[in-house]
């Protein structure tokens, strides 16, 4: 398992944005829930020509059949059992509320030729079941989470660089085998993304509060807004930064009703600290405290111009 210092991963990512080490080919990837992201694995994958056959497997019919008309997959098999047979490497890009029923569907067709990863923005829960449902064959299993993505969902809005300059956690088992690990590793380096190590409890404290809390409070937000006693004028004068802050509700509600019932004990840790410093800040505005809304807000626009320099560093 790894330990809470992040290892972060890039050799072999270079300026022409092509993934040089020969001895990295997938000759079937197998992609269950050909979406934003399974798609955009696939496309990358393809683009640097180190994947032989892509295989989509989903729910909808319908969406299979554009994502073989869009290129995106080579081959459209309906049953996750053949599909796995066929590949050795498999993607579970499903809704996080489903990984558990997949290790169970897939299990009599994996084998140590074959590795499965995940892409879930929850790793605790999903870590947990693999160690529960796939027996023997955990081992090739490395969990992991692309953190990227777009308020568009589905395999119309796949694209080949959707992950390049962005992190990719992997959240390996105390079990997972080294080769495994290392080939997932090349598979998303050669996407372009950096690859991060760390522990799955890790991994679901920090994406509480920098992905799954602010998911929550643009839900919370629009919810306020529609339910205003003004409503006709606040559809008339919401602004660009009611834009910027609500942007992520136009993301699959169903992807995020999931990850915040599986990841609910941290997310209502968070949601209650929140409360206390919007309490605070309430208290600031009620008691006219000038001084006080000037150092946080100073504090904050200091710390959010940090970030923003931090993703330029990376890009």
């Amino acid at each position: 398992m790894a330990t809470d210092s992040d290892e972060i991963y890039s050799d072999g990512q270079h300026p022409d944005g092509q993934f040089h080490d020969r001895q990295f080919h997938i000759s079937g990837l197998a992609i269950i829930g050909v979406g934003l992201i399974g798609g955009s694995v696939a496309m990358a994958l393809k683009r640097s020509q180190l994947v032989d056959k892509v295989i989509g497997v989903g729910r909808s019919r319908e969406n299979l059949e554009l994502a073989l008309h869009l290129g995106v997959i080579d081959e459209i098999v309906e049953d996750p059992v053949t599909a796995t047979e066929q590949a050795d490497v498999i993607i579970l890009a499903t809704p996080v509320n489903t990984i558990a029923g997949l290790f169970k569907t897939i299990l009599p067709a994996l084998d140590q030729s074959k590795v499965v990863t995940d892409v879930g923005s929850v790793k605790t829960g999903i870590c947990n079941s693999a160690v529960e449902l796939l027996g023997s064959q955990v081992s090739r299993f490395v969990p992991g989470h692309p953190v990227a993505g777009k308020e568009k969902s589905g395999v119309s809005a796949a694209t080949a660089d959707l992950f390049e300059n962005h992190n990719v956690v992997l959240t390996p088992l105390i079990d997972t085998d080294a080769d495994a690990l290392d080939l997932i590793c090349k598979m998303w380096i050669a996407t372009g993304a950096n690859v991060i190590t760390m522990e799955a409890n890790l991994h679901d404290r920090i994406l509480s509060v920098t992905s799954h809390l602010p998911h929550v409070l643009a839900y919370a937000m629009v919810d306020f807004f529609t339910n205003s006693d003004d409503l006709a004028h606040c559809y008339d004068m919401a602004a660009g930064g009611f834009h910027d802050f609500t942007r992520t509700v136009s993301s699959d509600p169903e992807m995020w009703r999931d990850i915040c019932l599986m990841n609910r004990s941290q997310i209502l840790q968070h949601i209650n600290r929140f409360k206390q410093r919007l309490d605070g800040i309430g208290r600031m505005i009620d008691e006219s405290d000038s001084e006080a809304l000037d150092k946080l807000f100073g504090a904050a626009k200091a710390a959010r111009s940090t970030i923003v320099e931090r993703r330029k560093q990376q890009s």
